[in-house]
């Protein structure tokens, strides 16, 4: 907590801050511009309240925080929409929070923005705002989903505020019905078209079979390392948590040649975009349904393991889900129904080896450039 010293015949505020290079700690003194020390009390209260974003550096240019920095023009300083959105993203990036969450964020807040002004006083934020917020979403055609996500935002960066004493209460946010549906999977003759489209390079095919056999997700193979049988993925990927899969030969080869086609391209963010959009134009060639998507991949990987009888907690942990109850809406679909869409699982597959993925298509080739779906070879 930040503390008073008197200058002569004017007041201070005294921050101290650790140092963890040099073991030491550093005095920032903010100049209260005033001889009363009542009115420096006062004063002092404002600067405690964001006394973490001083110490963290999010905050350098206090004459923007604290009106009696700012000329004396005005003793009352209102916390602007604006100036909270662009001091919450940079503590979010300051702590490492995923680009793509990031992106997410600053969409979602550009629309708060549009709807009340970037002017608008962050503490006159209330209820009547979130519902003008909800409805400018509904005017530019964005889903419920969307608009979920956007208000999760929101409510994130309210209480951010809240718990560090800048906001007294943060309107209640409710979330927007959504009927929900089942994971959209790919099916085996939707692979199967893929496998045989002429013009796709073996590359992609061998990638995308990668991701339907391990369920990672979009950049996590770039992101992990091989050690001996097992694909260990970091704590930096989505799920927030380490976890390991065991691949047999064929996963291992095209993991390295994954790696290696990476490393030519030196940009994770574009491979792993390139590989979506390369996914995306081959499911249009064959006529799939436009809901249908990289991340489809994934969902195949949870619906092919459950039509398999594999324990539901053994999933979650082989899918990074930080909760079962994720888990669960795949276990929630009608599997008896589903399984007509996988033939291969009982005309093809050997019996589940120890590492849980029931017969590899390319077992028992040395060749992984063949994959072998219904009995069929593709090149």
């Amino acid at each position: 907590m930040a503390i008073l010293r008197k200058r002569r015949y004017t007041w201070y505020a005294r921050v101290r801050v650790w140092n963890n290079t040099t073991q030491k700690q550093k005095e920032i003194q903010i100049p209260l511009k005033t001889k009363s020390k009542v009115t420096a009390l006062t004063r002092l209260t404002k600067v405690n309240k964001v006394e973490n974003f001083i110490k963290d550096g999010t905050i350098t240019n206090y004459t923007k925080y604290f009106v009696w920095l700012n000329n004396g023009k005005s003793e009352f300083h209102r916390f602007s929409v604006g100036e909270a959105i662009d001091e919450w993203l940079a503590y979010r990036k300051k702590w490492g929070i995923r680009r793509k969450t990031i992106e997410i964020n600053v969409n979602g807040l550009n629309h708060f923005k549009q709807s009340v002004s970037k002017d608008y006083p962050l503490e006159s934020v209330s209820i009547e705002q979130v519902d003008d917020f909800v409805d400018h979403m509904k005017e530019v055609s964005l889903s419920n989903t969307s608009i979920n996500i956007h208000l999760r935002t929101l409510k994130s960066m309210l209480r951010h505020y809240w718990k560090r004493e800048r906001l007294d209460k943060v309107p209640m946010i409710e979330q927007i019905k959504v009927d929900r549906n089942d994971p959209i999977y790919i099916t085996d003759h939707e692979f199967q078209s893929i496998m045989e489209l002429k013009w796709l390079d073996g590359l992609y095919k061998r990638a995308f079979y990668f991701y339907r056999e391990t369920g990672c997700r979009l950049g996590e193979p770039f992101l992990s390392r091989l050690d001996g049988e097992w694909l260990d993925i970091p704590n930096t990927s989505k799920g927030k948590k380490p976890r390991s899969i065991m691949l047999d030969k064929s996963l291992i080869s095209i993991f390295k040649e994954l790696i290696e086609w990476q490393e030519d391209r030196k940009d994770l963010s574009y491979n792993a975009e390139h590989l979506s959009k390369m996914f995306k134009k081959a499911l249009r060639h064959i006529g799939s349904s436009e809901l249908k998507h990289f991340h489809s991949l994934r969902h195949t990987f949870a619906v092919r393991c459950l039509l398999q009888n594999i324990p539901i907690f053994k999933i979650q942990k082989w899918m990074g889900h930080s909760s079962v109850t994720t888990t669960e809406v795949y276990a929630n679909m009608e599997l008896k129904r589903v399984q007509q869409d996988f033939p291969t699982l009982t005309t093809c597959f050997e019996d589940t080896p120890k590492n849980g993925f029931r017969g590899s298509l390319t077992r028992g080739t040395d060749d992984y450039n063949l994959l072998f779906l219904d009995g069929r070879v593709v090149n």
